[in-house]
């Protein structure tokens, strides 16, 4: 079976970032095992909702992120955000209605929700907040060589 891997592509050099889609990332091979390996529905609901639960932890900790650092387009990603969040839900349903779905069906929503999103939200937000970290190393070192003149 084939599991997503982290890798250095998916880093958004964040370090709490990081380690939450590590952790998700995580989470979601858990899933994918589970169904993979027949497990009993138990073992598939339980994989399912401790997914749901870690995206809202995350998401809640990304908007808090966001707020902090005043991203400008944070409303555009928390909306992102919903959606996502009902994706998820709706995939739940989805297991509860179908049974247990085929791995390559699990791996592609997965596959598409969760690194879709990394590769491209998540991203734009992490350069951001590199972009504001790097303007106020400049301003601080602007402001130092104006006071030593």
């Amino acid at each position: 079976m084939t599991k997503i891997q982290w890798n250095k592509e998916l880093s958004v050099d964040v370090i709490a970032i990081d380690n939450q889609h590590k952790q998700l990332i995580d989470i979601a091979n858990t899933l994918l095992e589970a169904v993979d390996q027949g497990a009993d529905r138990a073992a598939t609901d339980k994989a399912i909702k401790k997914l749901r639960e870690y995206t809202v932890s995350h998401f809640n900790s990304e908007e808090a992120l966001m707020a902090e650092v005043r991203y400008p387009d944070r409303g555009h990603h928390q909306a992102e955000h919903r959606k996502l969040k009902e994706e998820v839900k709706q995939f739940q349903r989805e297991l509860y209605e179908k049974r247990t779905p085929a791995a390559s069906t699990v791996l592609s929503f997965l596959k598409s929700w969760l690194l879709g999103h990394i590769l491209t939200y998540d991203r734009k937000l992490a350069r951001f907040i590199h972009d504001q970290k790097a303007k106020n190393t400049t301003e601080t070192v602007v402001s130092i060589g104006k006071d030593t003149e």
